[in-house]
């Protein structure tokens, strides 16, 4: 189905007359009532091709509607929620198996799933609020802020573009770059795998808030694996990211990738496993953004101040220093793109019907705040627009783009000095240089060990006399958030950009870190898990090299 903005405004209403027939009559004798209800639809159309060799291997062209509805008992000091909801497995309750819409979006389907879907959602609350009832029995809940925080109304309705996905185009396109991998017999398995997602959000509260938003998404994936004499697989891919149709790559740039990928796995190929490390390293803009992204970004959200289960690293912190005073931390999800290039972390309103805004969490060092949902966090009466969730995942504060800021700054060679100097009065043999990473995780929880740990893609060992850089593989990062956070020396001047996603309780969702490269005293690398596969017992079937478009 089409969507454009008349079709949008005549969901809403109807979502609005079952909204409020909710809010009249959702009330068993005896029992609290909601004080707040939400609606929250999502329409998502999309279409996805793959292929490898000039061919289409699969492609679909899809879409979905889900339903979100939030139902809070109590009031807004004291509701049915304990930890801030990270514990709550909402997978395995009854209201999740009425979270699919209607595709075609029919008043009366509509109603009728928002109908059932509340139904269940009211009833989980009333369990939740007398279990709710229980604990405080015996327990003192580490939250002393309200449960839900009060936010201003808002109205924001945006134009909705109908969105038309040729599938014989993306189909060919499919087939014009990846029949280059003819070219390259030495790599294995290739693919290029092109997405687009057209995802729309609406939105209705018993406060009057209303919302309705577009977003457009395009992600095109370039890769290919390489085996090594001792068997181990070597990967190399390359992601293009974007917002807008003008930012669609075009034939030039996915033969660039694919030169860059031959390029990377040959090197690769030529370079040596590395033994574990701990000493000074310097990372590229990617590898900063992850780690402040992982030891950082997922501490400050809201949520994990007021859980149980949480380790809170950083709950005591307002007001403190936690790094180095040039340094400034913010997540801004106004904006719109940084240096020309699209953020896949922009939005203007979130999934709590609350307004994005910038917000400063450190500054020259000092803590300030946290991301912050509707989720009473003790300090502070209210959000500051990250509440965000994927599917039928309650929303919780989130990252949308951080970035990461530093007074001063430095050249990549200038860096590099730093860092042979820094080698040479340790008398270390060598220093470490990451310049890709591929991805990241970490744990927060007080029941583990607080670490993060980081997937680098190219790894070098920098002489500390020569400078001479030798690329190794097989290793990754580690460390714990605050030791990481004290051992930064300095940084760089040129920002890096990467779009991602970000997973935590309430899924995934669509992030971007921008960061300049950073000199650290202390990275620990270990040795990462390589299984060993014995070649293919007959060589490649003959092909021909593709021509050059």
């Amino acid at each position: 189905m089409q969507l454009d903005t008349a079709t949008c405004r005549n969901v809403q209403k109807v979502m609005n007359q079952e909204l409020q027939r909710g809010v009249r009559g959702l009330h068993l004798p005896g029992h609290p009532k909601p004080y707040f209800m939400s609606y929250l639809l999502q329409y998502r159309e999309g279409l996805t091709a793959w292929g490898r060799y000039g061919s289409v291997f699969n492609s679909d062209q899809y879409g979905d509607c889900d339903l979100y509805a939030e139902v809070r008992l109590g009031s807004y000091k004291l509701d049915q929620t304990v930890d801030g909801g990270l514990t709550t497995d909402l997978g395995d309750r009854d209201s999740y198996n009425w979270i699919p819409g209607p595709q075609d979006l029919r008043p009366e389907a509509i109603r009728y799933a928002l109908w059932k879907l509340t139904q269940h959602k009211y009833f989980e609350a009333l369990k939740d609020y007398y279990d709710k009832k229980k604990i405080l029995v015996e327990q003192h809940l580490p939250q002393n802020g309200r449960s839900f925080t009060k936010e201003p109304r808002v109205s924001f309705s945006e134009p909705v573009e109908e969105v038309r996905f040729s599938r014989k185009k993306a189909e060919d396109f499919v087939r014009r770059s990846s029949d280059l991998f003819r070219s390259h017999r030495k790599l294995l398995d290739p693919y290029v795998n092109i997405r687009f997602l057209n995802h729309v959000r609406i939105f209705v509260s018993s406060e009057g808030s209303r919302f309705i938003t577009q977003q457009k998404y395009f992600e095109a994936v370039v890769k290919a694996w390489h085996l090594t004499d001792e068997g181990v697989y070597l990967s190399s891919a390359k992601y293009l990211y974007g917002r807008h149709d003008k930012e669609l790559p075009k034939a030039a740039e996915i033969e660039e990738a694919i030169e860059e990928i031959a390029a990377d796995l040959a090197d690769l190929k030529r370079s040596k496993p590395m033994d574990p490390y701990a000493g000074p390293a310097l990372l590229s803009g990617a590898g900063t953004g992850l780690i402040f992204h992982e030891a950082i970004g997922h501490r400050l959200e809201g949520e994990r101040m007021t859980s149980r289960s949480e380790g809170r690293t950083f709950a005591t912190k307002v007001g403190k220093r936690i790094l180095p005073e040039s340094i400034d931390l913010i997540d801004d999800p106004t904006l719109e793109t940084w240096g020309g290039q699209s953020l896949y972390g922009h939005y203007r309103v979130d999934d709590e019907g609350v307004r994005a805004r910038p917000v400063t969490l450190v500054k020259d060092g000092v803590l300030e705040t946290f991301l912050l949902s509707r989720s009473g966090v003790p300090g502070f009466t209210h959000s500051n627009g990250h509440g965000r969730r994927e599917r039928h995942q309650d929303p919780m504060a989130r990252m949308a783009n951080l970035v990461v800021k530093s007074k001063e700054q430095y050249s990549w060679d200038e860096l590099k000095e730093m860092l042979m100097k820094e080698t040479r009065d340790r008398d270390l043999p060598y220093g470490i240089m990451i310049t890709k990473v591929s991805s990241g995780e970490t744990r927060t929880d007080r029941y583990d060990f607080q670490a993060f740990k980081g997937v680098p893609t190219a790894v070098f060992t920098v002489d500390p006399k020569t400078g001479r850089e030798t690329r190794v593989r097989d290793v990754s990062f580690i460390g714990t958030p605050l030791a990481a956070i004290q051992r930064i020396k300095a940084f760089g001047r040129d920002y890096h950009v990467d779009n991602s996603y970000c997973f935590a309780e309430s899924g995934s969702v669509p992030v971007s870190t921008i960061a300049p490269p950073m000199l650290v005293e202390e990275l620990e690398l270990q040795k990462s898990h390589s299984n060993y596969y014995r070649p293919p017992v007959l060589a490649m079937p003959p092909m021909t090299a593709a021509s050059r478009r």
